[in-house]
């Protein structure tokens, strides 16, 4: 059964292209949709060019959205997972 979940994210500062590399193989991994949001903005992180746009909008203190939809059973573990490699 599917399932979604979020979490809330303060950007501390600029992501190297290696860290946003691995974040995005340890997406498509977990074989999940994710999906992120800051005001109007909705990205769909299936590119790894979509997550470099998103990342480039922000600046040191933006609070933003982590959005994870797959696999009921796993998606409350790989949401925390994710959302400590990229804080």
């Amino acid at each position: 059964m599917k399932a979604i979940r979020s979490v809330s994210i303060t950007y501390k500062g600029a992501l190297t292209l290696e860290k946003i590399f691995h974040f995005f193989k340890k997406v498509t991994h977990y074989k999940s949709n994710l999906f992120l949001n800051k005001g109007q903005v909705l990205t769909n992180c299936d590119t790894f060019s979509s997550l470099v746009s998103f990342f480039t909008t922000l600046k040191k203190g933006d609070t933003f959205l982590l959005i994870l939809e797959g696999d009921g059973i796993h998606v409350e573990r790989n949401i925390k997972k994710l959302s400590k490699s990229i804080e």
